[in-house]
């Protein structure tokens, strides 16, 4: 099974983070489908990631420029993949993709120039150098062409001087023909070379029709054009310089095939330099990512262990700041026991940290910074959030389709991940509910994963080995107070509910009914809830 599937990567909001991961070049954006998570057993490997990742925005800060510089030079280079395949399979390039190779040495001579002057990025990332092949491609044309230029063979130069002086000669005496045909008719050609005649000068067009030195290019209905017919001195020219044609079209020819042999010599190093640069826009993305949203350098820790402080969820956060809300950092620790238990009223973030957790975890084991003041945690193998989602496809209700999914999941449990369950079994009635998660807690309490479970069933935190938050929620506030403070509706709510974790106590917060009159709920159904509640207390305790 992956690291995650797509069902948690959706659910912790991280398909919306790897949205923004945004490279530049063909080879970053490959370089990013390719990207696999950290795990277990990569800790040296993730920190340098992460340190080399801090490293460039320090850089960045103080050198934007330069950055700006390389980020210009990636989002102009092209893919040269497949013209370096073709020339590895004994094709023969042609000028268009000779100058691709062209460019992309150029561009990659200047990428590799900007990292030299950083002094920031190890050797491994070193964009190889293309001299002698580079050298070789810019003899002809220029940084918008390629052309085989005459200096690539001293017999293509001969060759081509032999034809063009076969060329002007020919033109010579075309058009000393064609002012001696003007003298004699009193008609000049047009710049394509025609005599353009009407036919109502019918006696001047049976005289030029009868002439040897010319012929009927073309006819409409009122006109007749003229062309030079060839003498045979000149259908002669015409013969050498189409023979010149084909030597230099075979010298070309020649000239091409040993440029894309040297191209396929160097297949290695260029599709090493494709992958580097892909690995270098990778990391500038990661590091655009991080100024976008904040970031810290995580830190690897022994043990079960996440340690979250001041985490701002960069997807929430957002779609709290377009209502004008803010998100409250979270600081979460996860490992004094390996199952955590959060409790809190309805709307109280319960959900919210579960996510944060997760997504804090999966970017930073995907080599990214995290947007928290600190965070230290272990590697975990995979990552898995309950899923609740009718499947109607399969007929299934969410109580089916939950069980179902934790039924593949939870023998995982001594792989070292990190279990996200949000509400389980809430789908069923509430005493064998409880019962469900109280046996989940106790199989997931002795592998090697933590889980951090969100629940409304009580009971829970008296098991041994869990440990147990709750959210502040409205604590401190009564009904009354609420009803005086209402009125704003659930935006209203969000802005005076307390979302920091804080250790329980061993009971179930029970904020539903201070939810439903801050929300404006009938007075009288509020006075009835309550009595119900007093008497399920009551029996409870009797």
């Amino acid at each position: 099974m992956p690291f995650l599937d797509e069902t948690t990567s959706k659910r912790i909001g991280l398909d919306r983070i790897l949205q923004r991961l945004s490279p530049l070049s063909p080879y970053g954006k490959l370089q990013k489908e390719k990207m696999r998570p950290f795990l277990p057993g990569c800790e040296s490997q993730v920190q340098a990631e992460w340190n080399l990742l801090a490293s460039l925005l320090a850089a960045w800060a103080g050198q934007p420029d330069k950055f700006q510089k390389l980020e210009l030079i990636l989002h102009t280079i092209r893919d040269i993949r497949g013209v370096v395949k073709k020339a590895c399979q004994d094709f023969i390039l042609e000028d268009v993709e000779l100058f691709s190779l062209k460019r992309f040495l150029d561009l990659s001579e200047k990428v590799y120039s900007e990292m030299e002057a950083l002094r920031i990025f190890p050797a491994r990332l070193s964009i190889p150098r293309f001299q002698s092949l580079k050298a070789g491609l810019a003899i002809g044309g220029s940084d918008k062409s390629f052309y085989l230029d005459d200096r690539y063979a001293p017999n293509l130069a001969a060759l081509r001087r032999e034809q063009r002086q076969l060329k002007r000669e020919l033109s010579q005496r075309r058009q000393e023909l064609q002012e001696i045909i003007a003298r004699e008719t009193g008609r000049t050609f047009n710049y394509l070379g025609h005599m353009r005649i009407s036919k109502l000068e019918d006696e001047l067009v049976n005289n030029l029709t009868r002439r040897s030195d010319l012929m009927v290019a073309a006819e409409t209905y009122t006109e007749v054009d003229f062309a030079l017919r060839d003498s045979e001195a000149m259908l002669a020219l015409g013969k050498r310089i189409d023979e010149y044609e084909e030597r230099i079209e075979a010298e070309e020819r020649a000239i091409r095939a040993d440029l894309s042999r040297r191209v396929a010599r160097q297949s290695r190093p260029l599709l090493a330099a494709c992958r580097r640069l892909g690995r270098l826009d990778l990391l500038l993305a990661k590091a655009r990512l991080a100024k976008e949203i904040g970031w810290c350098v995580p830190e690897i820790v022994a043990g079960a262990r996440v340690e979250l402080t001041d985490f701002v969820n960069p997807v929430i956060s957002e779609f709290l700041a377009s209502k004008a809300l803010f998100f409250q950092p979270l600081s979460l620790t996860l490992g004094d026991t390996l199952v955590t238990v959060i409790t809190g009223a309805n709307m109280g973030g319960k959900s919210v940290s579960l996510k944060s957790t997760g997504l804090a975890v999966a970017m930073a084991q995907l080599g990214l910074l995290v947007p928290a003041k600190t965070f230290h945690f272990s590697l975990r193998g995979f990552i898995y959030y309950s899923q609740q989602d009718e499947n109607l496809g399969q007929g299934l209700s969410t109580f089916g389709r939950e069980i179902q999914s934790l039924a593949r999941v939870l023998p995982r449990r001594d792989e070292r991940g990190l279990f996200l369950l949000d509400e389980p079994a809430r789908g069923t009635n509430p005493w064998e509910g409880s019962a469900l998660v109280k046996a989940f807690v106790a199989w997931l309490g002795t592998g090697n994963s933590l889980t951090l479970i969100a629940t409304h069933f009580s009971g829970l935190s008296d098991m041994d080995g869990v440990r147990h938050l709750q959210v502040a929620g409205l604590a401190g506030l009564d009904s009354d107070q609420l009803k005086h403070l209402g009125g704003d509706g659930l935006t209203g709510l969000q802005r005076i509910m307390d979302y920091s974790l804080v250790s329980g106590r061993g009971a179930v917060p029970r904020d539903a009914l201070k939810v439903a009159a801050f929300l404006g709920l009938a007075p009288e159904i509020l006075a009835r809830a309550s009595q119900e509640l007093e008497a399920v207390k009551n029996e409870i305790t009797t």
